[in-house]
């Protein structure tokens, strides 16, 4: 993992960082149940693409999307899982790789503005609420409740 940044002039909140496709990615880590190796995954039947199938965490059956296919439709490689708190949904993401652990001051986070014309990248904008700035990179904050419900009301495109 990289350095830690550490928060010291205003309340924040923890981000765990991963990569996909090349490009930097977040989820507040209260969020984050667990880290895994890929592994086994059992595919369903009538699915949308990004929908992978099913894995099997500790005997808990989690709904396996694949990131890069949701938001750009090219697969991820098979890599790693992060895998949500059972509190947020029984839902877990593909992704490249885990590259570390910031904390963010609000501060520092940016807003991502919504256009209200359609665009080609409207899954992307819509599945982001913030970025910020880590080791020299742009990183972007996805929202799990907005891409959640997108996905339940079959938003995205396939």
């Amino acid at each position: 993992m990289s350095e830690i940044i550490k928060a010291t002039d205003n309340v924040g909140e923890k981000y765990l960082i991963f990569s996909i496709l090349d490009q930097l990615y977040t989820f507040p880590t209260k969020l984050v149940g667990e880290v895994a190796l890929f592994e086994a995954v059992y595919p369903l039947p009538l699915v949308p693409s990004y929908v992978l199938g099913i894995i099997n965490r500790y005997s808990i059956p989690h709904a396996l999307f694949d990131i890069g296919l949701l938001l750009f439709n090219t697969p991820s490689p098979r890599s790693k899982v992060l895998v949500l708190k059972d509190s947020v949904d029984r839902i877990a993401f593909l992704v490249d790789d885990v590259n570390g652990i910031a904390d963010v001051p609000n501060e520092k986070l940016i807003a991502v503005e919504r256009s209200t014309e359609a665009t080609q990248d409207d899954d992307k904008v819509e599945a982001v609420s913030a970025s910020f700035s880590w080791e020299g990179n742009e990183v972007f904050v996805l929202d799990i409740l907005r891409i959640l419900d997108r996905v339940a009301a079959g938003a995205f495109k396939q």
